[in-house]
């Protein structure tokens, strides 16, 4: 009898110590996923200031500049895209999408495409050009895609 009363007893001890473990966590996982969607937001307006300071350098240095640059976006990044005077960059959160932009002076040429499904580092070109009205404009490229 006395084996099974402290199998018993080892049993609710274990039961009791799982039951106030479990929403410990609960708890710790959701505090660091909101801590995660504050950096990958961060490093997404990081990243969409990098592009658009780059962008206004090569407008800055006229026809034919180019420069290559190196961005380190989130991994849960939809899109980045360049139009109207402005580099947006939309994130995936808990809360839906989140857009983040940079203001540039530069004119956005229609050569510049929307890049998808890129996470992580890589490179983008930044050239400008004259367009077909006279005026220098920027695009931006992805030397990866066809």
């Amino acid at each position: 009898m006395a084996k099974g009363q402290s199998s018993l007893e080892l049993l609710v001890t274990v039961g009791v110590v799982i039951a106030f473990t479990i929403p410990v966590l609960f708890l710790l996982l959701s505090v660091s996923s909101m801590g995660y969607e504050d950096t990958a937001k961060a490093q997404a307006d990081a990243t969409a200031r990098t592009l658009a300071d780059t962008m206004n350098t090569v407008y800055a240095q006229g026809p034919d500049a180019q420069r290559e640059v190196l961005l380190n976006v989130p991994a849960s990044t939809e899109s980045l895209y360049a139009a109207d005077g402005e580099v947006i960059i939309r994130i995936r959160t808990s809360t839906g999408s989140f857009e983040t932009s940079s203001p540039t002076i530069a004119k956005i040429g229609a050569g510049s495409r929307i890049i998808e499904g890129k996470t992580g580092l890589f490179k983008l070109v930044v050239r400008s050009l004259r367009g077909a009205d006279g005026k220098i404009e920027v695009e931006i490229l992805d030397p990866a895609s066809p």
